[in-house]
């Protein structure tokens, strides 16, 4: 009996990451559908919302600033414990991405209300402009990148909920380009 229980711990231990994994992903792609859904339900009343704010996911936010302290008491005690280099620059790296993730997650915003878009940098810059001022978007890969009077403001990443910011591109009729396009073309010349 008490190999089985040892056997069957051994399998949960092994497993259970895994799994958690799966459900926060499940967690993850449920909220998104549940937006996406009160969002159409909007349009079929035809509300058009005028002020609101685009973030990233507050629970990815939450593994990544767990993430920085894993790694960072994981470079703390190899530093301590090993004598050779590699392990606490392994961690150390770690660290710093998920340092700058994390910054970049926790400041990063773009905020419309009506016309005016206000947008925050990872570092705190910020900056406020309007949808006139747009030049064009340009999509890759699930992201897209946003350009005024020909310079690249700023991108919306592929984990960013910007359907709606996406709709008011489209209503004000802001040209829209493919990145892959774009390279074609240059490259061609």
């Amino acid at each position: 009996m008490n190999d089985f229980l040892r056997m069957c711990f051994n399998i949960i231990t092994q497993i259970g990451p895994y799994l958690v994994v799966l459900l926060l992903l499940k967690y993850l792609v449920n909220l998104q559908q549940k937006r996406a859904k009160e969002r159409e339900e909007e349009q079929k009343k035809g509300i058009i919302r005028t002020h609101y704010t685009i973030k990233t996911e507050k629970t990815l936010t939450i593994i990544f600033v767990f993430g920085i302290l894993f790694t960072g008491g994981c470079t703390v005690a190899s530093a301590i414990q090993q004598d050779d280099i590699f392990a606490p620059l392994v961690f150390g790296i770690a660290f710093v991405v998920f340092f700058i993730g994390s910054l970049n997650m926790i400041m990063w915003k773009l905020e419309v209300n009506g016309d005016e878009i206000t947008w925050r940098s990872t570092f705190g810059k910020k900056r406020t402009f309007r949808f006139e001022d747009i030049t064009y978007c340009e999509r890759k890969k699930g992201s897209v990148r946003v350009y005024v009077n020909g310079e690249k403001l700023f991108t919306i990443d592929s984990n960013i909920d910007k359907e709606e910011f996406m709709e008011d591109i489209e209503r004000r009729r802001i040209p829209v380009k493919s990145y892959w396009e774009n390279q074609h073309k240059k490259n061609r010349k």
